[in-house]
């Protein structure tokens, strides 16, 4: 088996893009949930967003097939059909047809001595890397964005069905009352306050139907899905799912390497640094190989001893360009330093949503355990009036008002759980999906 050069090994791992890092996509299982780890896939497989970014990885790779075809020598053919009119006077004895036919082939090569056109590969080659971190951006935004969709849709549910508990345990207190009305023992200013209360459970199912279509529709979008079968969607209900991974206290600053943005941002300063070194080579020559050979009937014989051929071989510098040559080395420098500040900007903006998402996961998910014995205490009232009613000591309506608080208390926790998903899902995307 023949050795590979090392030359063309080099060149062939040059020429290779890197590979973004995968996303933990098996994060997510720490859920239990079946149907968020489908939509996830299915985003990630139907969603336009993350194709059309797949899509520009081949348009780069061609505009890096480009950079490389400039290395190689140019060279083209013609055909063409000549009359000439030559006295016989200015060049006697000649047998130059004055009908005649040219087969020209012409051959042009600019040197890479300096290696630009190197240079441009390299500058190709992290185009590729930047469509692929794409990729992965859009990729992190789509996952992110579509559990959090998938989550309030899963919340609404429930909260939904607790609203319509509530708004049925009102419509009863309110039938009460105007009963009541009747044998005189309330007035009529209790009983509009009961339709009122009424109304506003109405109207607060309402919203929470209208919420719960917005989430459906935008999760229906972000998984490529039609937005008329909404009805057809698979949701657990949030009290249904746990989250059984581990709640990160601290994170060392170096995760946010992980973030396709972070990495980008590292190979513009690469490519930018790239653009000084082409603008300094500018100032040097050029050096070019100008080559032509031709088969003609200009004369008797069409064949080898009849061809005119020539070779140029020579270097050219410009002199003078009104200092565009100078403008442009500062211009590269000065958008060189630039992406270097916006790499230190963007490290410290992630580092501090990083931060900002532990200390929200944190201080939220002791209000949920907080929330969690609210959710206790105010069962444990409602089965003392339960009971209390049952033994004919508690009337019909204490026992409504309470279940009602009780449920109410349930929508709270269910928020604040959903809250909570949320927040891990923000920790997630700011570390670039490395949990």
């Amino acid at each position: 088996m023949k050795k590979i050069p090392c030359f063309l090994f080099l060149l062939f791992w040059f020429l290779v893009p890197q590979k973004a890092q995968a996303l933990n996509l098996n994060w997510f299982d720490n859920f239990q949930d079946p149907n968020l780890t489908k939509y996830i896939l299915m985003a990630l497989e139907q969603n336009k967003d993350v194709e059309i970014a797949r899509k520009n990885i081949l348009k780069y790779r061609q505009e890096k097939n480009l950079a490389i075809s400039k290395l190689f020598p140019n060279a083209n053919v013609g055909s063409n059909y000549a009359l000439l009119k030559i006295p016989k006077t200015s060049i006697p004895g000649n047998d130059i047809q004055p009908n005649s036919y040219i087969l020209p082939f012409n051959f042009s090569w600019e040197i890479d001595y300096l290696l630009k056109n190197y240079n441009k590969v390299q500058q190709a080659k992290l185009d590729i890397e930047n469509s692929i971190f794409e990729v992965e951006s859009t990729k992190l935004i789509v996952i992110t964005d579509t559990a959090s969709a998938y989550f309030n849709a899963s919340n609404l549910n429930k909260q939904i069905e607790e609203q319509q508990k509530i708004l049925n345990q009102t419509k009863k207190i309110y039938e009460a009352y105007q009963k009541m009305l009747k044998i005189g023992s309330v007035n009529i200013i209790d009983v509009n306050l009961k339709e009122d209360s009424l109304l506003r459970a109405t109207n607060n199912l309402n919203d929470l139907k209208k919420q719960r279509g917005i989430f459906l529709t935008n999760l229906a979008y972000l998984t490529g899905n039609s937005p008329y079968n909404l009805d057809e969607m698979e949701i657990t209900p949030i009290d249904k799912i746990e989250f059984k991974g581990a709640y990160p206290e601290t994170l060392n600053g170096g995760i946010i390497s992980n973030r396709p943005d972070i990495k980008k941002l590292e190979n513009e300063i690469k490519r930018a640094k790239i653009d000084i070194t082409i603008a300094k080579k500018d100032f040097l020559p050029k050096i070019n190989i100008l080559g032509f050979m031709a088969f003609s009937t200009i004369v008797q014989n069409f064949g080898w001893d009849g061809v005119f051929a020539g070779l140029i071989a020579g270097a050219s510098q410009n002199i003078f360009d009104g200092g565009k040559r100078i403008f442009n080395f500062k211009e590269r420098k000065i958008d060189y330093e630039t992406k270097i500040e916006n790499y230190l900007k963007a490290d410290l903006n992630a580092l501090k949503e990083v931060n900002e998402s532990l200390y929200t996961l944190k201080k939220d998910y002791e209000t949920l355990l907080n929330g969690e014995k609210m959710v206790k205490l105010a069962e444990t009232n409602f089965i003392k009036v339960f009971k209390s009613y049952d033994y004919g000591k508690s009337s019909y309506l204490d026992y409504l008002d309470e279940n009602n608080v009780f449920l109410n208390s349930n929508i709270s926790y269910f928020n604040l759980k959903n809250q909570n998903f949320i927040n891990l899902i923000s920790l997630y995307k700011a570390v670039g999906g490395a949990l």
